[in-house]
């Protein structure tokens, strides 16, 4: 599917839902810089766009119908996931969250709601925030598509740094509502598969008919 120049920078502000003078303020106090290069102006600047590399061609984890992706998880990506998911870089979820949304409306069968594959509760307490929900949602908005949390993690164990034997096992998750019809489950980094295998399976078990993968990049 393609996507012309998806994260072009917009110039929107960098706190979601804080009115014109309190984002004149902010900006005053905390002015943005590019997540890649920290460079002021800009969520994410327009030569770091041009460097982002485009996600490869990969066959969807098992239990999906298919799996979107926005960028390779290589070159300046890693710097851009690690600045969202570790660091709070909250303006750049604008830029990111309207390219990932035309998948959703571009999808060839339409999409009923989008959910999240939730990090555990301990990661959550820690950082406060999930980084997936924080995409997810801002997804669902640009797409106007109903975002729901219906997904609940049951399995301690983390993803991050572990080895390919253990990521293959995956985590577990459980529902908490039914769905119905066809669910885009959001994630931030595909790399074995094994936690949207695991979140398409509890899904389908809770309703839906089919299951599409989103995440921000995908390992080649």
């Amino acid at each position: 599917m393609a996507v012309v120049d998806p994260l072009a920078p917009t110039g929107s502000g960098a706190v979601v839902g804080a009115g014109p003078y309190g984002r004149a303020v902010l900006e005053v106090l905390l002015p943005r810089r590019c997540a890649v290069c920290a460079a002021p102006g800009s969520a994410l600047c327009g030569p770091c766009t041009s460097r982002l590399p485009p996600a490869p061609d990969r066959e969807p984890p098992v239990g999906l119908d298919d799996c979107w992706a926005l960028l390779a998880y290589d070159g300046e990506t890693p710097r851009l996931v690690a600045e969202l998911k570790f660091r709070n870089h909250r303006d750049v979820l604008s830029p990111v969250s309207r390219a990932l949304a035309h998948f959703v409306t571009g999808s060839p069968s339409a999409v009923n709601s989008v959910t999240w594959a939730p990090t555990s509760t301990r990661r959550r307490r820690r950082r406060g925030f999930d980084q997936a929900e924080l995409l997810a949602r801002g997804i669902g908005g640009r797409a106007s598509t109903p975002v729901t949390g219906v997904l609940e993690r049951v399995s301690a164990g983390a993803q991050t740094g572990a080895d390919r034997d253990h990521r293959l096992l995956g985590p577990a998750f459980r529902a908490t509502a039914p769905v119905a019809g066809h669910v885009v489950v959001v994630d931030d980094v595909w790399t074995t598969g094994a936690t949207l295998s695991a979140a398409a399976a509890t899904l389908r078990e809770a309703g839906a008919t089919r299951v599409s993968g989103l995440v921000l990049a995908v390992r080649p």
